[in-house]
């Protein structure tokens, strides 16, 4: 049984996390492509140009949205969309999303503020479909095992190299108090690491409650004295529609919390 190391929020809704948590779970064996989460992305479909900018590529998310809606869906989620729908979206919005990432535009940098102490998410723009985000890493910063409110999860990486873990809900062990019945803010749960993803620059992925539970964070190693490099990872997160609370599982208990911005338009709040 995996022990998670217990690690509080600030007064901005970010994580504050140990960087010893990162590796120590599980050793990482497998490449992006290779796992649910992280499965290479399709191409953009033909008519459609790939995002090199920003605003492209919050239009063609919204576009992506709005045509499946088209189609008949009434609600954008994970929970109420049919498969079909699900898988299409899904598919377009990887494309887009590992579009811009591998197009070298840059501007997401007027996004990216870092922390010493956490990572933090940095809001690129919202409205009630969906939210973009930019979240950055400092090397060895990691976030904590988190689930997603029946919204879809995309990321991509813009900077760095990052490394996703997967977690299953588990068994109590030996002599623990059995796992609640339903889940709730203090109730007692069980979770396991299950899988381990490194992705890089381009690469993007999926993930949604009935998949996993999952955590995130910069594997890059900490710099020598003297040595130049990356300040850390950056990746890009798309929620659809955008996580208004979401659920913690550390030291087998379950915290709910609503997520906060460390800036906003690229602007500190």
């Amino acid at each position: 049984m995996s022990s998670i190391i217990a690690m509080p929020i600030n007064e901005d809704g970010v994580v504050v996390v140990d960087r010893k948590l990162l590796g120590n779970e599980v050793e990482s064996k497998a490449r992006c492509a290779d796992t649910a989460c992280t499965a290479a992305a399709p191409a953009p479909p033909a008519t459609a140009a790939a995002p090199t900018s920003m605003p492209e590529l919050l239009q063609a998310l919204q576009r992506a949205i709005d045509e499946e809606k088209a189609t008949g869906q009434v609600a954008i989620n994970a929970v109420d969309q049919t498969p079909e729908s699900a898988a299409r979206l899904s598919a377009r919005v990887q494309a887009l999303l590992s579009a811009y990432t591998s197009s070298n535009s840059g501007d997401w940098r007027r996004y990216a503020m870092f922390n010493d102490i956490h990572y933090v998410r940095n809001l690129v723009d919202a409205n009630e479909d969906f939210e973009l985000i930019v979240l950055c890493w400092k090397r060895g910063q990691v976030s904590r095992v988190h689930n997603h409110a029946n919204a879809h999860c995309w990321l991509a990486v813009l900077d760095g190299e990052m490394r996703e873990t997967q977690f299953q809900r588990a068994s109590a062990p030996p002599g623990c108090p059995a796992p609640a019945a339903s889940e709730h803010d203090g109730s007692t749960v069980y979770v396991e690491p299950t899988q381990v993803s490194d992705m890089r620059v381009g690469d993007a992925g999926y993930i949604n409650d009935s998949m996993a539970l999952h955590n995130v964070g910069c594997c890059m190693p900490a710099l020598a004295a003297g040595e130049e490099g990356p300040e850390g990872g950056v990746t890009l997160h798309c929620y659809a529609p955008p996580i208004r609370r979401v659920k913690i599982y550390e030291d087998s208990k379950v915290t709910e919390r609503v997520p906060g911005y460390y800036s906003k338009g690229g602007v500190r709040v």
